[in-house]
């Protein structure tokens, strides 16, 4: 946005600006007029910078505040009109499944894929394994990752193993199903 003054100031005037949530949004710290040089009533260009913040937390509104300060009584301290602004959002909560690695066998082989989170959630989030065929594979639990602990991108390390199911059944595939559940609803 663009600010400048009404009238030309006796003394410089400074703009001082700040973000009422800086986890959405950042600004320019002030811009500042002169007095009698002509440039009082020129636009000056106040950038606003959107933060990324890994939440899929919505467009996010916030405001940034203005005040003066000058030697010119008439300005000091005055409160300039303050701009709200959205930060839009590009965060979006999923899970984020690698590929598997390996091939399960009937003498105990596993194989392993990993899990991770795509935002950081407000509330943990446990994913819950199971497969679509236990005599041919079993896999652990689940996992849980924390919020705000930093480990919501972070791989975990998801081991399915082979069963010997002494049958001559050939190979035989099977599906690990995942399942997020959390106070989280965007996860849940």
């Amino acid at each position: 946005f663009n600010v400048k003054l009404a009238t030309d100031p006796f003394n410089p005037v400074t703009l001082a600006f700040s973000s009422t949530d800086v986890g959405e949004g950042t600004v320019i710290a002030s811009v500042t007029f002169g007095s009698e040089d002509g440039t009082w009533n020129v636009d000056q260009v106040v950038t606003v910078t959107g933060t990324d913040d890994v939440r899929d937390d919505g467009d996010v509104a916030f405001t940034i505040l203005t005040t003066a300060s000058s030697a010119d009584g008439l300005y000091n301290a005055l409160a300039g009109g303050d701009v709200t602004v959205t930060n839009d959002d590009d965060d979006t909560s999923s899970v984020i499944v690698g590929s598997a690695s390996g091939h399960t066998s009937e003498g105990g082989g596993t194989a392993a894929f990993n899990v991770k989170l795509a935002t950081d959630p407000f509330n943990p989030v446990t994913i819950a394994f199971s497969s679509t065929d236990v005599g041919e594979g079993t896999v652990i639990a689940s996992v849980t990752f924390g919020s705000e602990d930093g480990t919501w991108n972070v791989d975990q390390v998801v081991t399915v193993t082979g069963v010997d199911d002494v049958r001559d059944d050939g190979d035989v595939a099977f599906t690990i199903l995942t399942t997020a559940s959390s106070a989280d609803g965007l996860y849940n």
